[in-house]
């Protein structure tokens, strides 16, 4: 099962493509509040298929890793709301703990294509993960669990993923929002003003997503 951080980066990931429609975390919470649910239950494939489709959605991802020996098999399954059959699957290993993010790319970019994007669209529009966001796994779990707490909270993870990662852009921009929302606009400023520049359009994009509520489940 994904953890937060790796939701977060497939989020980031699935979100650059103009040919996937994202529904929000906001929007996720919400309809589970609907369904009588906690907005911080667990999406299992039951639950992430009831959320699918009082969405209006066609599908929903589901996401697996698991060990083999010194190594990680990430698995990425694409599956119809409607009737619950796979639609599109994607396998790829890592060679190591470090080695995840990259191989979720990979997974995630071979995932859109089997969903029908156009070859020429998953390479214009593919970030890999350590530009878009962080190549530390451990920098993207401290900024996940700093998007679960309340402004004043939520610091002291962005300053560790920080101090993890300082080209962490997203990190920064996060950090600097949460000091602005506890009365501290000026030093909010100088980590937004502080905060590495994407390099391409693409860029831009990808840390636009992650910076902003991550999303859960594909239309």
């Amino acid at each position: 099962m994904f953890d937060d951080a790796l939701k977060q980066a497939l989020a980031v990931d699935l979100g650059q493509s103009p040919f996937l429609n994202i529904v929000s975390d906001n929007k996720v919470r919400a309809t589970l509040k609907e369904m009588t649910r906690g907005p911080g239950e667990r999406l299992t494939d039951e639950v992430a298929r009831e959320v699918c489709q009082r969405t209006g959605s066609k599908a929903f991802i589901s996401g697996s890793v698991a060990g083999l020996g010194s190594q990680y098999v990430i698995g990425l399954n694409a599956i119809n709301c409607s009737t619950a059959d796979p639609i599109a699957r994607a396998q790829v290993q890592a060679a190591s703990k470090e080695k995840v993010l990259d191989a979720l790319s990979s997974s995630s970019a071979k995932l859109r294509g089997e969903l029908g994007e156009s070859l020429r669209s998953v390479q214009q529009f593919d970030v890999p993960l350590d530009q878009a966001m962080t190549p530390s796994l451990e920098a993207l779990k401290s900024y996940s669990l700093g998007r679960k707490q309340s402004s004043a909270a939520a610091i002291p993870f962005y300053e560790r993923a920080i101090a993890l990662d300082p080209n962490f852009a997203a990190a920064y921009a996060r950090l600097g929002t949460m000091y602005r929302n506890i009365g501290q606009p000026v030093k909010g400023m100088e980590y937004i003003s502080i905060s590495p520049r994407p390099t391409s359009s693409a860029s831009t994009r990808a840390n636009e997503i992650s910076s902003a509520s991550p999303p859960l489940t594909t239309c």
